[in-house]
């Protein structure tokens, strides 16, 4: 096999895992809904809220957005390799369908950039924790004003862990080198 059509076989094989991330993702997500629309529905038809129901719909919603994170990063890995086999081992240019945004300027490409996917992904589950925990609160007949609060709270302290401990991983993945030095010094020489 000729270095090329190897390489082309790698490309193939990094861009399909990115995209079972991707399906896994999105599979993980419905699945979770269809659990959560359960949980709601059983906890509505017997007229009461019992602790063990939002504890588990708690407890699955900091499942969907840790695997949702580490789906994300492996995602960004398979991605990058597969962009960069096609870059340099291909000569067909840098293709970055998976992580970048469009190509505009000003307000309209920020908004491509920040509302993507992924950003709605991460939404959902900060949210999903923070109803979780609100409905584990009203378990205990406590004041509204407090659910209110904790819901808030929750959303609030999470969407920070998540920004300064998650987000930064996962801008690590992006950033990372790709090429060891020794094996980009080589691609230099060429």
């Amino acid at each position: 096999m000729k270095r090329e059509e190897s390489a082309y076989v790698a490309f193939g094989q990094y861009w399909m895992q990115a995209r079972h991330q991707e399906n896994t993702r999105l599979w993980l997500t419905n699945v979770l809904i269809v659990i959560f629309a359960a949980l709601i529905g059983v906890t509505a038809w017997r007229g009461s809220i019992y602790w063990y129901i939002p504890s588990f719909g708690l407890a699955l919603a900091f499942f969907g957005l840790f695997a949702n994170h580490a789906l994300r990063v492996l995602f960004i890995r398979y991605s990058r390799v597969a962009a960069t086999l096609m870059d340099i081992e291909l000569g067909m240019g840098d293709y970055r369908r998976f992580l970048e945004g469009g190509g505009e300027r000003g307000l309209k490409g920020a908004w491509e950039t920040l509302w993507t996917l992924h950003a709605a992904f991460v939404a959902f589950y900060l949210f999903a924790v923070a109803a979780w925990a609100a409905l584990l609160v009203m378990t205990r007949d406590i004041a509204v004003w407090a659910v209110i609060v904790t819901f808030f709270g929750t959303l609030l302290l999470f969407t920070i862990f998540y920004w300064q401990v998650l987000w930064r991983r996962e801008q690590e993945a992006e950033t990372q080198a790709i090429l060891r030095h020794k094996r980009a010094r080589e691609k230099k020489q060429d």
